[in-house]
């Protein structure tokens, strides 16, 4: 009778383990095999181990498209967060390196599936020694007016020169750093103080990034009293008149530009007839144009009568 309850159990036992057997390899079978679908994705590129006496000129790219095939239960289980592709850079040397995006170089995460397809299937990267180099700041002055309408004195930089840090093939080519001043006609007999952001190559950065500048302008500016005839700026000019014709005006300008008739001649003094009848009267207010560098002193200009004659 013991006999008989221990061979009943033995066949229980092992007719359980056949159901689990042949539960797996359904549930297998069913999930690699019978469920095999392929995807692409996009994954981001995080460098990582980058040489500190190395800088990237070229060819770090952001993204990569992976197209993968496996289980399809799987592969719709792959986190968003994980779509991640890692690229050790320690190896990096000066000049071309070229990186392989195999199925040997993807994360652990894709490993479980194969790689059907990577582009691009490689990352092709150029390097350039990282150089640093204390260059002087010169300054260039621009001026909006003609040339030595504007004089210009006691320049000066603080700090005198900076650091420039980046690509040696394109720092070595600094023997200084330009920064240009751009004058302004109206500080004229005045000196200047102003912050200037230093402009650099791509991939050179300045330290410090800006500077303080100075400097003196020393021509002067004089007072002048101009009489400007009204221009009508419409369709048809033709068909309206304006009283008066003239009107003065008092201006301040750089004293080089006080007898240049070219430069005076950019004072304009603009009326733009509003819509009305023939024979119909209205009041305008002038519009004022000055060159660059003049002062409007004429604390108001009065208005002026526009009546259309045909």
């Amino acid at each position: 009778m013991t006999s008989f309850r221990k061979q009943d159990s033995s066949t229980a036992r092992l007719l359980a383990i056949l159901i689990s057997v042949v539960a797996a390899v359904a549930m297998w079978y069913m999930v690699s095999v019978s469920d095999r679908t392929e995807v692409q994705l996009e994954l981001s590129i995080n460098y990582y181990g980058m040489p500190q006496n190395l800088v990237v000129t070229s060819g770090l790219i952001n993204k990569i498209t992976v197209r993968l095939r496996g289980p399809g239960t799987l592969l719709r289980s792959i986190p968003q967060q994980r779509l991640v592709q890692s690229v050790e850079l320690s190896h990096l040397k000066k000049g071309t390196t070229i990186i392989p995006l195999t199925s040997e170089n993807m994360d652990g995460t894709f490993r479980a599936f194969e790689v059907v397809d990577v582009l691009p299937p490689r990352i092709v990267i150029t390097a350039d020694n990282l150089m640093e180099r204390s260059v002087p700041i010169k300054t260039v002055v621009e001026s909006p007016l003609r040339s030595n309408a504007l004089t210009v004195e006691n320049v000066s930089t603080s700090p005198a020169t900076v650091i420039l840090r980046g690509p040696e093939s394109v720092v070595s080519d600094f023997s200084y750093l330009p920064v240009t001043i751009r004058l302004d006609p109206k500080a004229a007999g005045t000196t200047v103080r102003q912050t200037l952001l230093l402009d650099t190559p791509s991939l050179v950065n300045a330290v410090p990034s800006a500077v303080q500048v100075q400097y003196t302008i020393t021509s002067g500016r004089s007072v002048l009293s101009r009489r400007c005839k009204l221009k009508l700026e419409t369709e048809n000019p033709q068909s309206y008149k304006v009283d008066p014709p003239s009107i003065d005006l008092a201006v301040e300008v750089p004293d080089a530009l006080v007898r240049s008739v070219s430069y005076l001649r950019k004072l304009e003094a603009i009326v733009v007839p509003p819509p009305m009848d023939v024979g119909k009267s209205a009041q305008v207010d002038p519009r004022i144009r000055l060159p660059e560098g003049m002062t409007l002193l004429s604390p108001s200009v009065e208005a002026v009568t526009v009546t259309r004659i045909r």
